[in-house]
């Protein structure tokens, strides 16, 4: 059986004495949380042969992960054919598919119940489908994660850090991992509590706690709605990035300078020469409000998703088709990000990396996931919307 992709809840069901703010409070990024029947009763709307099928496309991220005879893991990245799921047995493997809000649109209502932290933070649905003894290997994330079991039942262990309690704000240390195979894989587990999960539960994990996940018997689907956030290299990376923007177009001849100090011993680098290239970086890497709002909303809405695959399909129609039919409205592609910044009417709309102003009212709907009718757009919003189209990150939506 097969629930309606309309059928999905508003809010999860939190523990008795539990609710939003409470699990925000003291377990989000801090400790593990079981939560029995969180979604009561709940039946997977995306059956095992469809998460077959979409593993079999060209433009899905699909991996197959096959556990040896030596507790090694072999990894296989997709796409796949019928021949392979042939193959594989009856027990110790797991499909693993990423981005199924994306490629099945409808889904993305079932990840609302989720939505605790800011719409950036939100990353993407991964479904996993196991036979009896299937799974990945115990691991660890960098990201925080909800574990939904869909179908099936799936025995999860952890082996949670001494620093992983509800009262402590400070980051686990990850524990040592070792190449299993093609996979990195947890060094000596150890589980300090153990779970078994059946459909509705939800088990949250928060980034560094090393975990385990074994299908016990068949037809085994997990959902894993992870939480993104970007590491201290990928801020300075792009900080980097848009330093040398800025200075290229602001300040071509800014240069390390010596005044008057002479040669100095032979091929000596001197401390008032270390001193001066402190001092360049220094100024260089001081960014205003503005640059620092720049920064933060190009870094978080960047897509895994080259820019040239984002809407491709709604965007390789006919334009003048389109343009002939004159769509009703337009919304937002799934692989686009969007997130907005400002306290005025006009906005700074951040799409895939890229800045741009707009309305308010223009930019919330979007974020929002509104269909926009193209005669409700502000006219200084007009350029801006025809990029959009013209990108694919808007596509028209369907008349009804």
């Amino acid at each position: 059986m097969t629930a309606s992709r309309d059928d999905a809840p508003a809010t999860l069901r939190w523990p008795d004495g539990m609710d939003e703010a409470g699990f925000l409070a003291r377990h989000w990024q801090r400790a593990p949380l079981l939560m029995r029947q969180a979604l009561p009763g709940f039946v997977t709307p995306l059956p095992p042969d469809e998460l077959a099928g979409l593993s079999l496309e060209p433009d899905v991220g699909g991996r197959l992960i096959r556990r040896r005879e030596d507790d090694t893991y072999a990894l296989e990245h997709g796409p796949f054919d019928e021949e392979t799921f042939a193959t594989l047995g009856e027990r110790d493997w797991s499909l693993l598919v990423t981005d199924v809000d994306k490629h099945v649109p409808e889904l993305a209502r079932w990840l609302m119940p989720f939505r605790v932290a800011p719409d950036w933070r939100l990353d993407d649905l991964m479904v996993s489908f196991a036979p009896d003894g299937g799974s990945v290997g115990a691991h660890v994330d960098e990201y925080d994660v909800f574990l939904l079991q869909a179908s099936g039942i799936r025995r999860w262990s952890i082996a949670a850090p001494p620093s992983a309690t509800a009262s402590d704000d400070t980051p686990s240390r990850p524990p040592p991992e070792r190449a299993a195979g093609d996979l990195r894989l947890v060094e000596d587990f150890s589980p300090s509590d153990s779970w078994d999960l059946e459909p509705g539960d939800v088990l949250y994990l928060p980034p560094g706690v090393a975990h385990h996940g074994v299908a016990l018997g068949d037809g085994c689907t997990t959902w894993s709605i992870g939480f993104r956030a970007p590491s201290a290299a990928d801020v300075v990376l792009h900080a980097a990035e848009l330093v040398a923007e800025r200075l290229s177009g602001r300040l071509p001849r800014t240069r390390l300078r010596d005044p008057g100090r002479g040669r100095g011993v032979a091929g000596e680098i001197d401390d008032a020469t270390i001193d001066a290239v402190a001092t360049l970086l220094r100024e260089a890497l001081t960014l205003d409000r503005s640059a620092m709002t720049e920064l933060t909303g190009r870094l978080l809405t960047r897509s895994g998703t080259p820019a040239d695959d984002i809407g491709s399909d709604a965007a390789d129609g006919d334009a003048d088709a389109v343009a002939e039919e004159r769509p009703a409205a337009f919304a937002v592609t799934p692989f686009s990000r969007l997130a907005w910044c400002g306290a005025g009417e006009r906005v700074e709309l951040f799409v895939n990396g890229e800045r741009h102003a707009c309305h308010r009212r223009l930019a919330r709907g979007l974020c929002e996931s509104l269909a926009v009718r193209e005669e409700d757009v502000m006219p200084e919003d007009g350029a801006l919307f025809d990029t959009l189209r013209e990108d694919g990150v808007l596509a028209p939506v369907d008349r009804a």
